[in-house]
């Protein structure tokens, strides 16, 4: 694979139209190339590309029977998003055998947005620093928040967050209508959300604010995909942890997921002993990746979790 110069972006534009219409983290990177980087397999008639953006990575063009240096070129961690003509040959281009498809959708709003309900009594909303940027506030602490992940022309996509302990409250609701108001007063036409198909939550408060699913889609990754405790069966979890502790003899990492999918599956002690083999295998990840996902709040006050971080903080494995 090669890498192209920016001022050789546009020779490849049209292959990425179709992810284009759908994802602004393409748009971006056409639009700024500091943003990513473009590679293709013929740097004078490129036949398919690959686009690293802000986002993750994305395959586009015709495929062609020898994609080595393709698979070469994509990293065994990253979040891979193919254009829909090369899902029935993904399998020959994924870098490692363990990635998983990931079911996902976009949704769209082009007006403003429905009202959300009134801030709670002792909670305070306040304007970031930067456009589309807002923070709500509980005993001087952010407990939600609504951001611009992308800005391309006229259009944003948005990035909603809500501590665990203050969902179900209509939060994110009142931040991202803030967001999107924002948005809409400073000449944005259209936002975008996107989030896993399994995820009731985040669908649930975008239909709620007037947004409407507009793309059905597909992304590979080596991890769960989901982002919250319940959006999967817990079979489904245990599943995809037995899938990833398989994977974890070749790729050590992948005992992080495995653990997640333990944990969120109800196997508390095998999410814990995945957690340890990952430390005791000199892991490369921060502690603060542990003490901090989603998945692991069921036994994040384990001793043994406890201890497994500490030991990972100070190195004594």
């Amino acid at each position: 694979m090669y890498e192209l110069t920016p001022d050789g972006h546009a020779v490849v534009a049209t292959l990425f139209d179709e992810l284009s219409n759908i994802h602004g983290s393409v748009q971006a990177v056409f639009a700024n190339p500091s943003l990513g980087e473009i590679l293709v397999d013929n740097l004078q008639s490129p036949n398919f590309a690959m686009l690293r953006g802000p986002e993750g990575l994305y395959l586009a063009g015709k495929l062609q029977s020898n994609v080595d240096g393709l698979r070469q070129a994509i990293a065994d961690w990253e979040y891979v998003y193919p254009s829909p003509s090369w899902l029935p040959a993904i399998n020959d281009v994924l870098p490692n055998r363990f990635m998983v498809p990931h079911e996902r959708v976009r949704l769209t709003l082009g007006g403003k947005p429905a009202r959300a309900a009134l801030l709670p009594s002792g909670f305070t909303l306040t304007a970031g620093a930067d456009p589309m940027e807002f923070s709500i506030f509980h005993d001087n602490v952010v407990v939600s928040r609504c951001s611009a992940d992308m800005q391309v022309d006229v259009y944003a996509e948005i990035g909603i967050w809500t501590h665990i302990a203050y969902r179900g409250r209509g939060l994110a609701a009142i931040a991202a209508s803030a967001s999107i108001t924002d948005a809409f007063a400073h000449g944005i036409k259209t936002v975008g959300w996107h989030c896993h198909a399994s995820n009731k939550r985040s669908l649930k408060v975008a239909r709620s604010l007037g947004f409407a699913v507009t793309d059905h889609y597909c992304a590979y990754s080596a991890s769960l995909p989901a982002e919250n405790v319940g959006d999967l069966a817990p079979e489904r979890c245990r599943e995809l942890a037995r899938h990833f502790a398989a994977g974890a003899a070749e790729i050590s990492w992948l005992d992080f997921h495995a653990a997640a999918g333990w944990a969120i599956g109800g196997e508390h002690q095998s999410a814990l002993a995945a957690v340890e083999r990952l430390v005791a295998r000199g892991w490369t990840g921060k502690a603060e990746w542990l003490e901090s996902f989603w998945a692991f709040g069921e036994i994040a006050a384990d001793p043994r979790f406890e201890a497994a971080v500490h030991r990972h903080r100070n190195g004594t494995d």
